[in-house]
């Protein structure tokens, strides 16, 4: 039989009314962590759902990450041996990102494995040239008595909560979720620098996705979260508006539509250059998906 193109998109919208009438019609499942994707690029949430990696496990940017995220999660620890008289001192942090690469292949085996010497003296080398500006990030916030306070909280605690909402068949695990003026505060890592003030829009949205997962857990309104930038230092409040959350409900609606086939348009950005499906992201997407 001939199929010529109208045809071929009559059928294809039967098949997609078929599918949304007659097969069972559940939420397909949502991480917080493709959320997040989702919010830096959707491109990226559509390759990564297929099987592609968008960093290899043994590439010295995703070591390099892995670094960063390990020195953060004693950035508190840092904190609380300094008190408003005291600066942060430069040997403290080199001690740290010492102690951090001995730790690495401990923790990280399997992705560590193949790191040759040289390759992870490299990777120390590019860390220790963020340390001047850490050092100054977290002296300075020595003297802020709610990051004093948050820093010790996070010292006491070394719970990762698993959250999830069954309203939205979605689930994450921050770094922490801390109580603090009986308000609970869910914690995040960022590897990346802080902006000139705030955070990142994208971090807003990660943060917002955690404190309505926390809400319907605990059944109590989350005013405000905080992010770690590991790269600079800072220690980030961010207040969660109504705004957010109707973005955060957006993007779940539309992340799940992109698990489920639909390959989004491609936005160019400035971070396309160096993106890992660079090649495959030329491809154009075809009817079917765009109906999807």
């Amino acid at each position: 039989m001939y199929f010529d193109s109208n045809h071929f998109l009559i059928y294809s919208m039967l098949y997609i009314n078929y599918k949304n009438m007659f097969l069972k019609n559940e939420k397909i499942k949502i991480t917080v962590s493709e959320l997040s994707m989702y919010f830096s690029c959707e491109r990226k949430l559509y390759y990564s759902c297929r099987g592609h990696e968008q960093f290899h496990s043994s590439s010295l940017s995703y070591i390099e990450h892995l670094v960063l995220k390990e020195m953060a999660m004693r950035y508190s620890e840092v904190l609380n041996g300094s008190s408003s008289k005291d600066d942060v001192l430069s040997t403290d942090l080199d001690s740290l990102l010492l102690q951090v690469m001995d730790d690495l292949s401990m923790i990280y085996p399997d992705e560590v494995s193949g790191v040759t010497p040289e390759e992870m003296n490299e990777i120390a080398e590019n860390v220790r040239s963020y340390l001047p500006e850490i050092q100054e990030n977290l002296s300075e916030q020595t003297e802020n008595p709610e990051i004093s306070k948050i820093a010790e909280l996070i010292s006491s605690s070394d719970d990762e909560p698993y959250l999830q909402s069954e309203k939205l068949n979605v689930t994450g695990v921050p770094y922490r979720l801390l109580i603090i003026d009986g308000f609970f505060v869910p914690v995040m890592i960022k590897t990346s620098k802080a902006p000139e003030n705030g955070v990142w829009n994208n971090d807003r949205l990660h943060v917002t996705s955690f404190a309505m997962l926390a809400e319907e857990k605990h059944g109590i309104p989350i005013k405000s979260g905080l992010v770690i930038y590991a790269k600079s230092g800072n220690f980030r409040k961010v207040n969660i508006h109504s705004n957010d959350r109707r973005q955060v409900l957006k993007g779940i609606s539309r992340a799940r539509k992109i698990k489920d086939g639909k390959m989004p348009d491609k936005n160019e950005s400035a971070l396309c250059a160096s993106c890992e499906f660079s090649d495959m992201c030329n491809v154009k997407a075809s009817l079917v998906s765009k109906l999807l």
